[in-house]
Order: C-alpha cells, then structure tokens, then sequence
C-alpha cells in the first residue's frame, strides 16, 4: 500500500511520499549507527528513566497503542534535549492464555482467525506455522519492533526481551520475585471467587480478556429463597436483599429457559446459566428437567421473611444469563420494577394471556425506607424528576436507579416493618440483615460479574470459587499500608482523577489469583509449583527493574553469563547489594566487574521517573506495580504514572469488524512517520477522556512538514541589521511560546504542545514577516527558526533533523542538542502591549473606512493627542486602578485648565475603566511606533496614512493617548 493509493490518504503525491521515505529511513539509520539512544550509567549526568507497559505481541499494535507511547516516546526526547540521561528501553509480554488458545484455533482450522493473519498479510503457506505459539511470539515481536523503530522512536534496543520461560533470563527474574514475595507472606494458598473460563478451565484476570473486560471482577449478591407451595426455590439474586420486605411480585422471563435442579438437597428453579455458576461456588448442583419460563407465569411464592404470598409476573427484559435469571420486585424502591408494573398494567394482551388482570390491579408499592426530600415511595419521585414513561428510557432509568440506591444506602432509614432495625440507616444494617437471613435459611450468597465478561477467545466466563489455588494477598492490611505509604510522594497524571482511581483499587482490592495451569497457557513456573505459571498481570509488576541490566543478561555469551545459575543470590546481589560481588561472579561465570556493573546501573538508573499507560491499567497494573514496588523495592517505587484515555478513530470507537481500525504499520505505510506522531500528538492531552486521532490531520502534515522545510529554507539566514520594536515584539512572543512548550512537554499535554510549537509558531513568524514586510532582522529570525525546529523536533524528528543538517548546515544531531530555554529578560509585555496597539490601528482604520464609504479615498489621517492628555490621562489611570470611582475626588488631581476637556470621559471611565486607553508611553513613543509601522498600516489598509498631531478637524479633540482619532481625506 502506498500514500497514494490509501482510501484514507489524500494529499501526499508519489514524489512527496518516496521523500518522506528516504528522510526517514535515512536518520533511523544514522541514529543507529551513532547509538544516540543507548544509555549507559553516567553519574555526572541527571537520568530520566522512561517507561511504556510491554505490549502483548498476539498482534500489531493499533494507535492506541501508539498514542500512550508517544506521551512515553515524546517524553524522552524533550528530556534527552534537556541535557538528562534518558533510558527508554521496550520488551514484549507474551505471558497467558491469549497466544496458546489462538495458535489452538489456528490447528483446529479456525476461519475466524485464519481471517485475522490474513488480514496482517500472511500466505496460506505461512499460516499453518502459527500452530506453534513460539511462532506468533517471534513473528510479532519483530513487527512490533519494525513498527517502532519505523515510527523513529527513540528506545535503547539493546534492552529489548519478551516474557515466558522461553526467555530463560527473565524467566529466572521473575522465579526470583515470586520467592521474595513468598518469604514476606505475600504469596498463600486459598479459596476465592475468580472470574473463570468454563471451557479452557482457567481463571481469565484481566490481560486474558478484550480490553473492555478489563477491571471487571467477581461481585457478591444475596440470592433470597422464595418458596411454592410444594417448597420448590424460586431464587432471586439481588444487590440489595434489605429490600426483600417490600416485595410485590417476582419478574421471569417467559420466553427462557430454566432448569429444574437440585441445589444443595433443595429444589430450584434456576437458570441454566445461573445453575452453570452456582455449581462452580462450592454448591452440589444436579438437574432435573428442563422447564420454561412462562410455566410459572401467575403461580404465587412465599416471601421467607415476611410470609406474603406474592405472584409471579412475565418481564422479557429478565436476563436469563444474569445470576439466577430471576429477580424479585419492589416497585416503592427500584425505579425499572415501578416502570415496569405500570407497562405490564397497560398491556392487555399480555394481561389475558396469563389471566393477571386482577392480580395486578391488586399490586401496592410497600414503603421501607424514609429518605429526606423524597415521598414514601422514593422510586415513583426518581421517575417523575427524569421524566420517565416507559423501559424503553434506559439512560433516564440508570440514572434514576443509581440516585435512589446512593440516596437510601448512605442516608435512609429502615421503617418500622423491620423490626428490632427500625431506625438504622441502611449502610449499617445491610450486613446484620444479610447474616440473620443467610442464618436462618432464607437465602444464601452467589458471585457474579456485573456485566457478562468474555476472554480473548470469546469464552463467556463465570465466576468460580477456586480451592488450593496460589493468590497474591492484596488483602493483607500492612502490604497496603505500605502500599499508600509510596502513594505520598507519587505523581499521577492526571490529577486527581488518575489517583483516585488508584487509591480506591489498593482500598477494596481482594486477594489475587495470581497462577494458571501450565497445561493452557505460557510464562514463568512458580518456583515451587512446576504444574503453574505465574498469569500476566503477577508477572508483570516490577519487571522495570530488569531493563537497568537486560543488556547484560539478554547477551549472556557476550559477557561469559551461566543463565541456568542466576538465581537469588545473582539477583540479590544486583537488586539489594547483599552478598560479595566475587562469590555471584564466581557462580554465574562472569567477571566480578560485569556483576559490579549490573549493580551501579541499577542503582542509577531506578527507580524509573515516568511510566506512561492507559486508564484500562489503573485498577490492575498500575496497583499491583505499586503494591509490589513497595514490598520488593521499598524507597524506589515508581515516581511519576500517567494515564490516558482510550482513542477513538475519527471521532469513532476503533472496530476491526467494522474496518475501523488502524495498525501502527498501517499508519507508517500511509503517512509515514512524522505525519502520523504529529496527528498522535494533536488528538489530545493527557486527561482519562478519550482521544482522537484524526486522519485529516495525518493527511496533510506530511507535505506541511515538507512546505516547512522549504519556508525555513527560503529564509534562514536572510535579513537585516537593524533592530526594532517589531523585533522586540517578535522576541517575546517566540519565548512566550518557549516557555508554554516546556511546560507542556513536562505535563504530557501534547496537543498543547503541538497547538504552541506548531500553530502559534507559524502566526508569529507569519505576521512577523507580514509586519516587517518581509525585511526580517536576520539574527532574530535565524534563531527563532532553530529554536522552532528544536521544539518540534520530539514530535517530528525525522524533519528537524533533515532542517538542522540541509539548512542550517549543523553536524550535531538535533535530536542531541539543547533545548530552548526562554529568555525571561526577553519576554517584553510592553513590547507586545505596542504591537497590540498597532493591530488596533490598523483595524481601526479599515473600520473607518468601511463606514465612510469613500471610494478612492486620498489618504487617512491618524490624529494624536495633545501632549497634556498623555499626563493627565496616565494619573486618571493609576487613580482607577487603585479603586477610586469618586469623580470629584479624580477631577481635584487633575489641573484645572484640562478639567472642562475630560471630564465626560472621566464620568464614563468611573463606570467603565476600559473607555481610557493604556497609556504607553509618552507622544513621542507613539509618534515614533507609528511612524515605524506606517509602510505596514498602508499596506494592510490599503490607503496611505498621515500622521500628525496637529490638524484642524472636529475630530481632533476626540483623539486619545494612543487611540489617535481617524479622519478620511
């Protein structure tokens, strides 16, 4: 595919396309050939150390991706520019179930996924191979790192590794960690709910599912037991059993399918979804028969705490895969179970069909909890406040529900029906109520998902309590006391929201299931369970720490490194500084210089200064690194996340299916490099709102980059000698703009950053040379050039370095140079105060002449004003802003004989400061701007001007310091 031919390319010609090409290429090589981004410990240097979450290489990566490491990639540079030491090194994750199920569907001839490597360009020949996992690792390891490096990122490659025992030096790190873990207490056996997959017979966290399952977990409901006649279980699973007391009927779906079973030596009718669930939480479940829903339509149960009978109702928007797929109905309480009584009392089709008239007719919201500012029945006030009218207002009802919910858990309290808890609030009764049930056999606990949850191979998953199965104990009350502790002094971007997230996960996190079977998945064996790999997100927490010495370790025969011997002592040593750096030489083979070596560039260079991700990571990755930083690495926990939002493509969510979607090699085939980090950087900054990289922008940045470089061509080095107001101005505006760069580069802002070095840049230097009538003063020009293509170069390296060696003819790498600092001296708000002044003339003066309608005027005369007001004027100014609005009191510190001139505008200016204009300077500075800038108004005027103070009009006398008065001749 080329720029040309792209359906999503426009703009890019053939000729402009193989010039971006060969630009590109040509600097990636030179700046592999000069290794200028491998970094090595330097002490007499500041380091900044750098980080992106290694990406799971089951595929390409997409542009969300991209976007989270750019916020990493632009990062690195600005810092490298600024004279720190930068280490920005990438490996790959390939631990999990995701690689082994795909390579699985690949033997069994899945189409689906056959389509899929299709689809990234391989033959039918190739594919048959990817029945081996170690293929699909191999192959998109290297397209990620084609990818990257396409993209010209700035990453010490030497560092590069993947996870897995397939790489067995990182295989031994993480055996090391997990013993250190183990020796704390952190690691235990146990019996948890686990979210888990029915088919592959694993537990599915978070990195073996579509990103948007990320963060879901299991979740514990009350499933409340009512009863027929003959004692069958009618379960419903409820997030709120306190409300079992107001119950007034039982909603099924009569189009469903449930079961008939026994559950525990009782009989129940469940869902088949819901027994599916049920019978992996420690519960005998056996089926009887299947029955559907509409056959207990009408038929009434028994409330087992309150003894009321109440019917069953048909409702088709029950979910039968949801709990028990059968919820109880408390219409004063639950917005949707008031909506729906009042539909199902309107459909009349319905209502013979089941023969409920009556029955519904005779239904009564029952009231259990008083909540100030709403009725007895609090649902019915939520849905008259949305204006709800049926189910069908499914956000209004959301709404509603989560207020009323917040509103009686946290603040009502429970009625007289409750008995000996009349008068508590809910949030304290719910639990006494939950045991006393669970206590007397009216209901018992169930774990669900919230929402359905799938893994990558698009199994529906369940939630299993899982026994003799190894966690991390997240619970442990001292790991996350410690675990704040480090929160103290760490930064997240964006503040607060990124924290907050943060802090809640490390308050209600649970323990961990933290291994998997080693029969369905890939990583690293728990070093004293051979038949368990440690999941994806356990073995991905501290794993910085090996970047500072993976170029030894992935180029272990170079420095004479046993790989089968590093162990806990090596790691100790490296990590800790225990033992004697000669007894780890010995041991691994290797020199005690090289072991001293791993040593000083750990202790250098982590803890690791920013580490860029996205918002999807913050209730998983984000916490466990933190929770494991501050168990292994006490004192060196990470300093700085930031966290993003998803992206969207176009305004749109990205979708494969639909053909929305792009990879990052699509993206370089179809606007190359800096085309597409200078769209990445423009679709947002760094806040958890989701971005958007729009191809309009991509489109045309390539031949914007090229007309750039042709501008800056046309007038670097071009100019004259004289220094001017003009040029002052232009001096603080490109250090204003210096300045805001810098401060965005630091704050990951980087549509900021393009919006400042990128678009107000052209504005001044565009008006600049408008102003001076394209006679530039050569210096101030020629160094506000370099400093532009410095400040752009993060985002669009390939360019500025094509501009700093083929136009300014430099030999240093501008990707090495320093960047620009602004020059506080330089920053001139009088300077820019006159240049404002001139723009107002100048808009003035087309104004004037729009409204004289004069069709060749002669000339226009600016009028000044006479020498008297420029004093008296600049006094009146200071007594305002001091707060005086007395007009007397300014009139006595004004000279008499100007009194009768001014003293209308002074009445006016009490009301409004603004009718006095900001007096400048003296007439003489006026007199001298304007006559500087006369050629200037002319020409963008189109007229010739006149400047005089002394002229004989009726206007005259209107002219103000600097608001001269315009007469047209």
């Amino acid at each position: 595919m080329t720029f040309s031919s792209s359906p999503l390319q426009t703009g890019v010609c053939a000729l402009s396309e193989k010039r971006i090409r060969t630009i590109e290429e040509k600097w990636q090589k030179k700046w592999e050939d000069a290794r200028i981004f491998e970094a090595d410990a330097d002490p007499s240097k500041p380091k900044i150390f750098v980080t992106f979450p290694y990406p799971y290489v089951n595929g390409d990566g997409h542009l969300g991706h991209l976007y989270t490491q750019l916020h990493a990639e632009f990062y690195a540079r600005y810092k490298r520019m600024k004279g720190y030491n930068v280490l920005f090194p990438q490996g790959f994750h390939a631990t999990g179930q995701p690689i082994v199920a795909a390579a699985k569907r690949i033997r069994e001839g899945d189409k689906k996924y056959v389509e899929i490597l299709k689809q990234y360009g391989f033959s039918d020949d190739e594919i048959p191979e990817f029945g081996d996992p170690k293929k699909w690792i191999e192959t998109f390891v290297e397209r990620w790192i084609k990818a990257l490096k396409g993209m010209g990122f700035s990453i010490d490659w030497r560092r590069t590794f993947y996870t897995t025992e397939l790489n067995p030096p990182y295989d031994r790190f993480v055996r090391w960690q997990y013993i250190k873990l183990k020796e704390k207490g952190l690691v235990v056996k146990g019996t948890h709910p686990v979210v888990w997959c029915p088919v592959e017979k694993i537990p599915v966290g978070d990195h073996d599912r579509p990103d948007e399952y990320a963060g879901i977990g299991p979740e514990e409901i009350v499933v409340v037991k009512f009863r027929m006649d003959d004692g069958t279980v009618i379960p419903t699973g409820t997030y709120r059993p306190e409300t079992v007391y107001g119950v007034t009927n039982i909603w099924i779906n009569p189009d469903a399918e449930y079961i008939l079973a026994e559950v525990d030596g009782e009989r129940w009718v469940i869902s088949e979804w819901g027994a599916k669930n049920i019978a992996e939480q420690l519960h005998g479940v056996k089926e009887i028969k299947k029955i559907k829903g509409e056959e207990l339509v009408g038929k009434t149960v028994k409330n087992p705490v309150t003894g009321d009978q109440v019917p069953i109702l048909p409702a088709k928007f029950v979910d039968p895969d949801v709990a028990t797929g059968i919820v109880m109905s408390v219409p004063a309480h639950a917005p949707y179970d008031w909506i729906a009584l009042e539909d199902i009392k309107k459909d009349e089709k319905t209502l013979e069909k089941y023969g409920l008239k009556e029955v519904v007719e005779h239904i009564k919201p029952i009231s259990l909890i008083k909540v100030e500012g709403y009725s007895e029945f609090p649902a019915k006030d939520a849905i008259e406040k949305y204006g709800i009218t049926s189910q069908e207002d499914v956000d209004a009802l959301e709404k509603a529900t989560e207020e009323i919910y917040k509103k009686e858990f946290y603040t009502g309290k429970l009625r007289e029906i409750f008995g000996k808890y009349a008068g508590m609030v809910v949030q304290e009764a719910k639990e006494f109520l939950v045991e006393e049930f669970v206590e007397r056999g009216v209901a018992t606990k169930m774990w669900v998902t919230p929402v359905p949850v799938e893994d990558r191979a698009g199994h529906r998953c369940i939630v299993k309590i899982v026994e003799d199965q190894w966690f991390l104990k997240y619970s442990d009350q001292e790991w996350k006391k410690i675990t704040k502790e480090t929160l103290k002094d760490t930064v997240f971007d964006p503040e607060p929201d990124a924290r907050r997230v943060v802090e809640h996960t490390v308050d209600w996190l649970r323990d961990w299931a933290c291994t998997r079977d080693v029969r369905s998945s890939l990583g690293t064996r728990l070093p004293w369970d051979d038949t368990q790999y440690i999941e994806s997100l356990s073995d991905s927490t501290v794993y910085m720490a090996y970047y500072t010495i993976a170029h030894y370790l992935q180029n272990a025969e170079k420095y004479s490194i046993d790989v089968s011997a590093v162990g806990e002592e090596f790691f100790d040593y490296v990590f800790y500084g225990k033992g004697k750096a000669e007894e780890v030489a010995k041991k691994v083979g290797t020199s005690r210089e090289t072991i001293e070596a791993m040593r000083r560039e750990f202790e250098y260079w982590y803890p690791v200064d920013l580490r860029c991700t996205g918002k999807d990571l913050l209730q998983n990755h984000v916490t466990f690194s933190i929770f494991h930083h501050a168990a292994l690495f006490p004192g060196k926990h990470i300093r700085r996340w930031s966290a993003n939002g998803w992206v969207l493509l176009d305004g749109q969510k990205m979708s494969k299916s639909r053909g929305h979607f792009i990879t990052i090699l699509m993206a370089l085939e179809r606007w190359g490099a800096d085309a597409t980090r200078f769209a990445g950087a423009y679709a947002g900054n760094m806040t958890l709102d989701d971005a958007n990289f729009e191809t309009d922008v991509a489109n045309v940045m390539g031949e914007e980059l090229l007309r750039w470089t042709e501008f800056i061509k046309d007038w670097y080095g071009r100019g004259g000698e004289e220094y001017r107001s003009i040029d002052r101005w232009f001096e603080s505006r490109v250090n204003r703009i210096i300045a805001s760069v810098n401060e965005e580069y630091e704050a990951l802002n980087t549509r900021n950053v393009v919006n400042a070095a990128w678009f107000e840049m052209w504005r001044t230097v565009k008006y600049y040379l408008r102003r001076t009538l394209h006679r530039p003063n050569k210096d101030v020009l020629s160094r506000a050039l370099e400093d532009w293509v410095k400040m752009m170069a993060p985002v669009t390296p390939h360019i500025a370095e094509e501009i700093w060696h083929g136009v300014f003819m430099k030999n240093s790498f501008v990707s090495a140079e320093s960047f620009p600092e602004a020059d506080r001296k330089k920053i001139d708000e009088h300077a820019e105060k006159m240049e404002e002044y001139v723009q107002r003339v100048v808009d003035d003066v087309k104004e004037v002449l729009r409204l004289a309608k004069v069709d060749e005027p002669k000339r226009v005369v600016l009028i000044l004003a006479e020498e008297w007001k420029y004093r008296v004027l600049k006094k009146v100014k200071e007594l305002l802003s001091r707060g005086e609005r007395n007009v007397g009191a300014i009139m006595r510190e004004i000279p008499e004989e100007y009194r009768k001139d001014i003293v209308k505008l002074i009445a006016s200016a009490v009301k409004n400061p603004k009718k006095i204009p900001e007096v400048l300077g003296s007439r003489d500075d006026e007199r001298k701007l304007l006559l500087e800038a006369k050629e200037f108004i002319e020409r963008e005027a189109d007229v010739k001007i006149y400047i005089t103070g002394e002229y004989d009009h009726p206007k005259a006398k209107s002219a103000l310091p600097f608001k001269p008065a315009i007469v047209v001749e």
